[in-house]
């Protein structure tokens, strides 16, 4: 199980071009070419592509290993190649269509944004395959930039309280804990790329970081 640290062009914020999933890597077509064998490190699939003709897949993708939730402006073309790879696919609209920032899922559940209606969390779930419990991170309602989840782990804003840690406990069913990421940054989602293999954190991440997010994904 690695944990390494990797930048995309000198950008250390690697959770913007790339999502992971037990079963999946999907990463900006345009990444940096060191980028990517770093990635190969998760010992999954890369799939390199675009969403809504945009490189920020980590921005506007969430998914597991039965789902991807994607934006309505997502072409046919571009949904096609997620359905090629097996997976569920639907497109949620308005103010959430950065699905990544508003989900983190795992295989086993999911939060999302506490101001996602009743039935568009039902259309996410039945394409994750997991009960989606819409609630906020410390106190934002972008959970899904909060919070990042593998099968094994959990590491959430380094302000979520113990109470909220117990809750995403009981949700995510792995445990987890607070975390930052680049040198302090709490939105660990926007630096970090894992799966219950490996983690990659942005390069601007110090030791003591890295060491909390491989203890809170049980990569240690």
């Amino acid at each position: 199980m690695s944990v390494l640290k990797a930048s995309n062009f000198g950008n250390p914020h690697i959770g913007v071009f790339a999502r992971a999933s037990e079963k999946l890597v999907v990463a900006d077509i345009s990444s940096s070419p060191k980028l990517i064998p770093v990635l190969s490190k998760l010992s999954v699939p890369i799939l390199q592509a675009t969403i809504g003709g945009s490189g920020l897949v980590g921005i506007f993708l969430a998914m597991n290993s039965n789902g991807a939730v994607l934006p309505p402006n997502c072409s046919k073309e571009e949904m096609a190649v997620f359905k090629k790879q097996g997976l569920n696919t639907i497109s949620i609209s308005g103010p959430f269509s950065a699905a990544g920032n508003n989900i983190a899922a795992n295989d086993f559940g999911a939060i999302a944004n506490p101001e996602i209606s009743s039935k568009e969390a039902k259309r996410i779930s039945d394409c994750l395959g997991v009960e989606v419990v819409c609630k906020s991170v410390a106190g934002y309602l972008t959970s899904g930039s909060c919070v990042i989840a593998t099968n094994k782990g959990f590491a959430a804003h380094n302000r979520t309280s113990e109470e909220e840690l117990k809750e995403l406990q009981s949700i995510l069913k792995v445990p987890g804990q607070n975390c930052t990421v680049n040198m302090g940054v709490a939105f660990v989602s926007l630096g970090t790329v894992a799966n219950s293999h490996g983690a990659v954190l942005g390069e601007a991440s110090t030791g003591f970081e890295v060491g909390r997010v491989a203890q809170a994904l049980d990569l240690v």
